[in-house]
This record gives C-alpha cells, structure tokens and sequence, in this order.
C-alpha cells in the first residue's frame, strides 16, 4: 500500500493472484514511501507496477510516485487501485490505469507481456483484456 496507508488487503490479493499465474510479485508490503517504490522499480524491472490506497488521504501518493519514475526515465505501466480510488482520479495521471478488481492483474500483465500493451491501451481496451464486463470502463 501507498505511504501514508496502513491497509494491505488489497495488495495482498494482488501479490496471490500474481503469484498464482505465474508471476514473481515483488511485495513492499504497507505503508510504503514513494522513494522505496521508484528504487524497486528501478531494481526489479517490472512489466507493471500496482499500488493500492484504501484512503482519499492516501490516494494522491500515486501522482507522486509517477512524478518521480518520470524524473528517474521509468515509463513501466502504473496500476491504481483501492476502496477509496475512482478512475477518473487515476486517469488524471498519465502512465496510469485504475485497477478495478485485484483477479484482473494477472490478465492485465499478460496483455503487457504477451501482447505488448500500454497504459494506453490498457485504458481503452480494460474491459476486453479482463473478458469480462466493467461498469467503471463502459
């Protein structure tokens, strides 16, 4: 979870269901300084990045994160979700696409993977690359 929040249910989800299909999840567990995530980044090279906040307190530390990957030449994709993130707020920050359901990020890293997908992409594309329906994408 973001700085600032203490909740990692989520991210806990997240990390199972990545380990489940396949992928190595690198967890930072909660409460996490931005700082801490651009250097995990830089030294994991991951094929996408999540970050829950279950806060609206918390939630802005994802532009923040963003804003320093920027400055550090990291472009990886950012996926933000959480109980008290919107899409609208996420979309308000380039690199980014809102996560609406912890089960949908291992589809949403095989569509990276598999068949090079951007934040872009992921963004128009959410509800086709999941399978399934999603009201905040429709």
């Amino acid at each position: 979870a973001v700085e600032g929040d203490p909740h990692d249910i989520g991210k806990n989800l997240i990390v199972m269901f990545l380990n489940a299909n396949g992928y190595e999840a690198v967890d930072l567990g909660r409460d996490v300084p931005n700082t801490k995530v651009v250097e995990a980044v830089k030294e994991n090279k991951p094929v996408l990045v999540t970050a829950t906040a279950l806060m609206t307190t918390t939630m802005t530390a994802f532009g923040k994160i963003i804003a320093l990957m920027q400055e550090a030449g990291l472009d990886t994709p950012f996926g933000c979700g959480g109980g008290a993130v919107r899409r609208d707020f996420v979309e308000e920050t380039p690199q980014t696409f809102y996560g609406v359901e912890a089960y949908h990020v291992p589809k949403l890293a095989d569509a990276i993977v598999d068949d090079g997908k951007t934040w872009e992409d992921i963004r128009k594309e959410y509800s086709d690359i999941v399978g399934e329906y999603v009201a905040a994408y429709s």
